[in-house]
Order: C-alpha cells, then structure tokens, then sequence
C-alpha cells in the first residue's frame, strides 16, 4: 500500500515549485527590470525611477481601464519597486519594456501598461497581476509568494 501512496504524492521538485522565492534586488539600477520564474510563471521586478514614480501618482486614475491607485500596486515602504506577473492578462503575451521608462506595451495586440503595470489601452481589460510578495527589513531582498505583514 505505502508504494502506492508515494508514488501519487508530488515529487520534490513539484512541491518546491510552490514556495516562496527570495530575490536579491542588490544591484537592480533605477529603471532596470530584471525576471524571475515562480511557481512557473515569469515575475518582472522592476526598478523605478524618481520620474516613473511621480509620473504613476499623478496619473488620473480613476479614467484608467482597470481604476488602480497606484499606491494599491506597490509597497507603501518601498514604492520604487513594481512587482507584477509578466503577461498581458488579454491573450497572454510578454509585454516588452517602452523606450523611456514609459512601461510596458504588448507585441501581440498592443496593449499599453504604465509605470505602475496599469493598462493604458486595450484591447487588454485588466492591469498586470501582481503576485504576493514582501520585502525583507533591509529591502535589498523580496520574497515572491508570501503577503507583506
């Protein structure tokens, strides 16, 4: 019987894939975005820049497709960080990074994302999924998978 019941039960490297990451952001430059994979799904960390920042708050919101504070998408202790999922949640493309520190845009169908990961023009209907994720006390350390306390 024990055969039997191992061999159903997810193997190592399955059970792995379920923890959280820790993601060392030593180095990162301001405007640099770098990629990981988590629970087999691409995770852009990117840094912003002082410009990107202010140019996410004082977007008018409210008039976005999918309304998001921009607040709502990053860490309060920690704003120049934007984590979020890297597809385009209308067909699942990689967007590519704008020239510019102007976000991000959808090679397959166009779609527009801010600085913040807020789209900006369809066709997509919903911003970048943010993934949980926390800082550890220095900040020079993010662990994807986990809520920020």
């Amino acid at each position: 019987m024990w055969p039997l019941v191992s061999a159903l039960s997810p193997d190592e490297k399955t059970l792995g894939e379920n923890e959280p990451i820790d993601v060392s952001l030593a180095g990162v430059a301001a405007g640099q975005t770098i990629r990981r994979i988590w629970q087999g799904k691409l995770i852009l960390i990117h840094h912003r820049t002082q410009e990107e920042i202010v140019a996410a708050r004082n977007t008018d919101w409210h008039t976005l497709i999918d309304p998001q504070s921009d607040s709502e998408r990053v860490s309060a202790v920690h704003p120049q960080w934007l984590v979020v999922q890297g597809y385009c949640p209308h067909a699942g493309c990689v967007p590519n990074a704008q020239p510019g520190g102007l976000g991000w845009i959808c090679p397959c169908h166009g779609s527009e994302f801010d600085t913040s990961g807020r789209v900006t023009r369809g066709p997509a209907t919903a911003n970048l999924a943010i993934p949980d994720y926390a800082f550890h006390s220095d900040g020079q350390i993010v662990r994807i998978g986990t809520k920020e306390a």
